[in-house]
């Protein structure tokens, strides 16, 4: 999703994990099509088996983000917010008030995203699971939703690290088809449990 050119030239570039590893879009590709086979071999409802998997999602995708913000990579944007921190790889630039070179203060856009998309979507899912037992595959398309919108707001604090699309950010841009995928399978899911 990140370089295009280069999957179609070497599609077998997939599977090499050792080349780092897929961004949270492709990941979530994975998972459902892990899901499905795991559906199809255990014979489980398919929509049933995603919303478990959704409750505990948010929990890799914070640590995930956290993991970011350790190793110091996709960090935000330029700020003078009281609490931005200096990245020691990101861009050096040089302050003629100070003579200094060096990084500028960003963004821990990371600290943000695994706020959003974990502990707050986290919260979300599972009181949702718990406690109020939607329809089969309700809670997988408002996790999908819910991603999609907490990764557009993130996003807004993080220093793009690909081409923009239609002045968008690659996380934004990707972001927008989960929430329609999110706002369908909640179509399917309600209709389903009509149809019972």
């Amino acid at each position: 999703l990140y370089d295009l050119q280069a999957f179609l030239a070497e599609p077998l570039l997939l599977f090499r994990v050792d080349q780092g590893g897929m961004a949270s879009h492709g990941g979530f590709a994975g998972v459902i099509c892990a899901s499905a086979w795991y559906s199809w071999r255990h014979k489980c409802r398919f929509l049933a088996l995603g919303d478990a998997l959704v409750s505990v999602g948010p929990v890799g995708l914070m640590l995930g983000r956290i993991a970011n913000f350790i190793n110091g990579e996709l960090w935000g944007r330029v700020s003078n917010f009281k609490y931005a921190v200096i990245f020691p790889e990101s861009p050096a630039v040089y302050d003629p008030a100070t003579g200094h070179i060096g990084p500028e203060p960003r963004h821990a856009s990371q600290l943000y995203q695994a706020a959003l998309e974990g502990a707050l979507l986290l919260a979300y899912v599972q009181w949702r699971y718990w406690k109020t037992k939607p329809p089969a595959g309700q809670l997988s398309g408002e996790f999908l939703i819910g991603y999609g919108l907490v990764r557009i707001i993130g996003e807004m604090f993080r220093e793009p690290d690909a081409a923009l699309i239609l002045g968008l950010s690659r996380g934004q841009f990707y972001s927008i088809f989960m929430i329609f995928g999110g706002a369908a399978l909640i179509a399917l899911a309600r209709k389903n449990a009509t149809r019972a």
